[in-house]
């Protein structure tokens, strides 16, 4: 019975990393919704070299960014998946043989 519980407690910690990361993937992909990269309708407010060089920068963070949301994104469903057998086996545990 004791295994049992900290089966249940071990998944109980992983669901609660996967929200975390969930958390996370929401936090991310606001990131880059608040700089604006592209040229407003009223033309460009910043031009030039530097312009073009954050626009560049911009555009592979936006890529980084994607990968690591695809990242946290594998990793709390691996996190779930583990607590759900973690589950099963408690459940396993607990059975009278």
């Amino acid at each position: 019975m004791a295994e049992s519980a900290e089966l249940l407690r071990q998944a109980e910690g992983k669901e609660l990393l996967a929200d975390r990361f969930e958390g996370y993937v929401q936090n991310l992909e606001t990131v880059f919704e608040r700089i604006r990269v592209d040229t407003p309708v009223d033309g460009p407010v910043w031009t030039g070299s530097a312009a073009r060089r954050f626009e560049s920068d911009a555009v592979q963070r936006r890529s980084d960014l994607t990968r690591l949301v695809e990242q946290c994104r594998e990793a709390a469903g691996n996190l779930r998946r583990t607590a759900s057998r973690l589950r099963e086996q408690a459940d396993f545990s607990r059975t009278p043989l």
